[in-house]
């Protein structure tokens, strides 16, 4: 999630930029650092929910912001984990060598029998760089106002008739913009992706519309405001609903 207040709003370049001068990009840790939550008590649930951080806030933010009471509050069959993925695992293209070897193996270990992903801002670009390359291993992937690239690549697609008509792909790992968009285009339905986004956002611009453009609509919604906590909250409140109705209906 993103920090409340002004900076909120500056484009993504820019707190990258800050961070840079500020001397606050750390280097990634192995294993990544993580925050468990059992949402049942001493009980453990059958299935796991990995929240995935933005850019401007840690892991800790979820349960700051109460995220993690309003699981316990639904009721939900799942446990939490949130990962500390800083900006460090995406510069040295790390992400998912260790999402997959420190997170999701070791939680099919445990016998968690769906693994769910939640990704805000930078966090969704994780996600759905995780599902494109490790496809089998996550149940589900909840995407709230995802960070997918400049806006550059974006107006290309557009310019280009959409994503169908899009032709200039790439398998590139250097080129991540086109290898990510490359990967929607042409992506299989499973796991399924459902996806909330400000419609004022300046961070996100004009990615979460472009992909839902590819998803089915009832898997897409947006709210009123910009890329604050408030903004983010209100979207991932909804997308636990979506969780409830999900694993309430065994999938």
């Amino acid at each position: 999630m993103a920090r409340l207040g002004r900076q909120s709003l500056l484009p993504v370049s820019v707190l990258l930029l800050l961070s840079l001068l500020m001397g606050c990009m750390a280097a990634p840790k192995v294993p990544i650092p993580c925050l468990s939550y059992r949402t049942g008590g001493t009980v453990r649930q059958r299935h796991l929910l990995v929240l995935v951080r933005g850019l401007g806030a840690g892991n800790g933010v979820f349960a700051k912001q109460g995220i993690i009471d309003e699981i316990r509050r639904r009721r939900l069959p799942f446990d939490v984990i949130a990962p500390d993925v800083h900006f460090g695992y995406y510069k040295s293209r790390t992400f998912e060598q260790r999402f997959k070897q420190d997170i999701i193996d070791p939680a099919r270990r445990q016998g968690y029998e769906q693994i769910w992903l939640a990704g805000f801002s930078m966090g969704g670009l994780g996600c759905l760089m995780y599902v494109r390359s490790h496809p089998g291993d996550i149940d589900g992937v909840l995407l709230t106002s995802p960070f997918l690239g400049w806006r550059a690549i974006q107006r290309e697609i557009r310019r280009a008739g959409g994503l169908a008509a899009w032709q200039r792909t790439s398998e590139d790992p250097k080129d991540w913009q086109r290898l990510l968009w490359s990967w929607i285009k042409r992506r299989d339905p499973a796991p399924p992706i459902w996806l909330g986004y400000g419609e004022n956002d300046i961070l996100a611009a004009g990615g979460p519309p472009l992909l839902a453009t590819v998803l089915p609509a009832e898997r897409v919604f947006s709210v009123p405001g910009n890329h604050t906590i408030a903004t983010l909250k209100t979207l991932f409140l909804r997308q636990l609903d979506t969780l409830a109705k999900e694993s309430a209906g065994g999938h």
